[in-house]
């Protein structure tokens, strides 16, 4: 496992991190799976088991009609009530006036969006959480996503994998805001100086930790800033030797 430029590195034994930080933070969508992306797909798979047909502008027509009206998903989502996502997404549906019942293709809809079918995880997720757990490792997330997240997590088979689970609609604050940073900490129980986040965003994970008080370390996948004076990591399993002694990392 190789520790990438930015981690501080002075000996075998003395790193920033290892047994103080035990608390561990993740971002969701990019650093632990790879990120949806484009919505179509699921639409015209949804569509295609139910018999239905569907186009790409027709949706991209529906999205937009319900944006002019009720605003745009990520302006208004934040602070609202569990089942918000389904109202919204209903209007997206009666906009394409499917033959079959709104109701139906929007159920069709969230089971497959929280499908891991559509959130694969990294080939390295699952062996580095295990890592950390065994280790006595607290493992948390903290993310901008929806009221689906919980229910995600259950699918991929990572329910009791987290002890606490905070994102942005029920906090009302997306990173980089210190809000939602300061409710996952709240929820941990725990400080900020004793607490790292690994996340894939410049700007929401690492920015946004650190001004909350957390140490942060950068999941930057696509080698975007090779010269990022801070611990950065190409994918998470170069997070293990910053977050854990020699004593606990596990052998090669």
């Amino acid at each position: 496992m190789s520790l990438l430029s930015g981690a501080s590195k002075t000996g075998a034994g003395a790193d920033p991190f290892a047994s103080r930080y035990r608390e561990v933070f993740f971002d969701f969508s990019g650093t632990l799976v790879h990120p949806l992306g484009d919505r179509f797909p699921v639409y015209r798979e949804v569509f295609d088991r139910l018999g239905l047909t569907l186009a790409r502008p027709e949706l991209e027509r529906a999205e937009r009609a319900v944006a002019e009206a009720a605003g745009e998903f990520t302006s208004v989502y934040l602070a609202q009530p569990s089942g918000f996502w389904i109202q919204y997404e209903a209007r997206v549906v009666e906009e394409l006036e499917p033959s079959a019942p709104t109701a139906e293709v929007v159920q069709a809809l969230r089971d497959a969006l929280v499908s891991s079918r559509h959130h694969p995880p990294f080939p390295e997720t699952e062996r580095v959480l295990a890592t950390l757990a065994s280790r006595a490792v607290r493992l948390h997330i903290v993310s901008n996503y929806t009221e689906l997240l919980p229910e995600l997590l259950g699918h991929l088979g990572w329910a009791e994998r987290f002890a606490t689970v905070t994102y942005s609609q029920e906090a009302g604050a997306e990173k980089p805001s210190r809000a939602i940073f300061e409710l996952a900490l709240r929820r941990a129980g725990c400080r900020p100086g004793l607490a790292t986040i690994v996340g894939d965003s410049w700007e929401a994970d690492v920015e946004g930790g650190r001004a909350a008080g957390l140490q942060a370390i950068w999941v930057d996948r696509d080698g975007e800033a090779p010269d990022h004076p801070g611990p950065r990591v190409r994918d998470l399993s170069g997070i293990l030797p910053l977050l854990l002694s020699p004593a606990d990392s596990p052998s090669r």
